[in-house]
């Protein structure tokens, strides 16, 4: 007979949990009330919340609880002894089955293994009612079709939509932060940089919190530092390292050719743009040319790692590999999401100019007005970029949640 285990929360909350958080999470992923949620966790004792699973659903179990802010484990269970059918027995379970799918009258953790109960139907994740399973990569990447790039901004749309106020919040903090930072000269925005791995791992947590749960908190851009951050920070560290290197190479090729001398550096720094069409003409182009050929495989490198380094445990170097091969494999889709995205951001950008201009001619409060509508605007673009990270993240390495190939609303 395969091994079963059951799920014991501890009767203890992470520290940096608050309780009336955990009740809120629990009772909304587990389908219970609030009071038998606050009963549970108030009471400071251990529980058993699941019994007669196999390891793999424990340790789903186990995950989501730690999600929710709940200290738990899992144990393994003996073969289940054989109970006679009493009139408490039946009323016990008619209890349970009247309760929650984890059981909302929980047991206490008993000091023998063999003592085993009816075993209820998992629930299911997430209550936000978007789909997805474990959550957990494939070895190998998949190769998803062009259409895939549009869908991913479809699936970050839907679940915006879901906690739209936390997730403009939440991108709001993290532009506060990093805002304060950019005033220091230099090392503010080197900082701002290597820590953008960091708030972009906690965003994808709370991501996929939203996932299994249906919460998210505004303060998730944070918990990158505390989960897997000095990974998240490596990443961070590379890139700019890559940045600069592309930068100086760009730069060294620019001027063995031509492109770039002592004059057009001159004009580049005057902002003037007649002088620098003047001094540079033609040559500018190619300039970009060189530099966006050094960024493209350095944004390759990026793109995927914040997600495999936190949601997988993978350090930073080995995620910013796989990220390279994932993005690879999925130039197609990629480039679809790519111009979808910049055609939404310039979509907006003159959408934004054209209101402020109609607006701007009939009063000038009503210009500022607009202008102040441009702040969640940005908010929105930087969510559905992240989130879209994570949509795509869950295409092309969990294959569950795609239903062979496609993806599941």
């Amino acid at each position: 007979m395969a091994q079963v285990f059951q799920v014991v929360f501890t009767g203890t909350l992470n520290p940096a949990t608050r309780a009336e958080e955990a009740v809120r999470d629990f009772a909304a992923v587990f389908k219970v009330s609030e009071e038998k949620a606050r009963a549970l966790i108030d009471a400071g004792e251990a529980r058993v919340l699941k019994r007669d699973v196999d390891e793999a659903n424990a340790r789903h179990y186990l995950e989501v609880l730690e999600e929710i802010g709940l200290v738990a484990r899992i144990e393994p269970m003996d073969a289940p002894a054989a109970e006679p059918t009493s009139p408490a027995a039946m009323a016990s379970a008619a209890g349970q089955a009247a309760g929650s799918a984890v059981g909302t009258a929980a047991e206490p953790a008993p000091r023998s293994r063999a003592d085993s109960s009816a075993a209820s139907s998992p629930p299911s994740w997430p209550a936000s009612g978007v789909t997805t399973s474990g959550m957990r990569p494939l070895s190998e990447p998949a190769a998803r079709p062009a259409g895939h790039g549009w869908v991913w901004i479809e699936q970050a749309w839907a679940q915006f939509k879901q906690q739209p106020w936390n997730w403009l919040a939440a991108m709001a903090l993290v532009y506060l932060v990093t805002g304060a930072l950019g005033l220091v000269p230099v090392i503010g925005s080197l900082a701002s940089m290597v820590l953008g791995p960091v708030f972009a791992g906690g965003l994808l947590l709370g991501a996929r919190t939203q996932q299994r749960t249906g919460t998210l908190r505004s303060t998730t851009a944070f918990a990158g530092f505390s989960q897997r951050g000095g990974q998240l920070a490596t990443v961070g560290v590379l890139y700019v390292a890559g940045l600069m290197v592309v930068s100086l190479a760009a730069g060294l090729i620019a001027v063995a050719t031509g492109v770039l001398t002592a004059g057009s550096m001159e004009a580049l720094s005057s902002n003037d743009p007649t002088l620098i069409a003047a001094e540079i003409g033609p040559g500018l182009g190619l300039f970009l040319v060189l530099l966006m050929l050094g960024l493209v495989p350095l944004l390759m490198l990026y793109w995927f790692a914040p997600a495999l380094v936190v949601l997988d445990g993978m350090t930073a170097v080995a995620a910013m590999r796989l990220s390279f091969q994932t993005c690879w494999k999925n130039l197609v889709p990629l480039t679809v999401y790519g111009l979808a995205l910049l055609l939404l951001l310039v979509g907006g950008i003159l959408v934004f100019a054209l209101l402020t201009r109609l607006l701007g001619d009939l009063s000038e409060t009503l210009m500022a007005v607009a202008m102040l509508l441009l702040i969640p605007l940005i908010l929105l673009f930087a969510a559905l970029t992240i989130l879209s990270v994570f949509t795509a993240y869950l295409d092309v390495f969990d294959q569950g949640a795609t239903g062979h190939g496609t993806l599941a609303l």
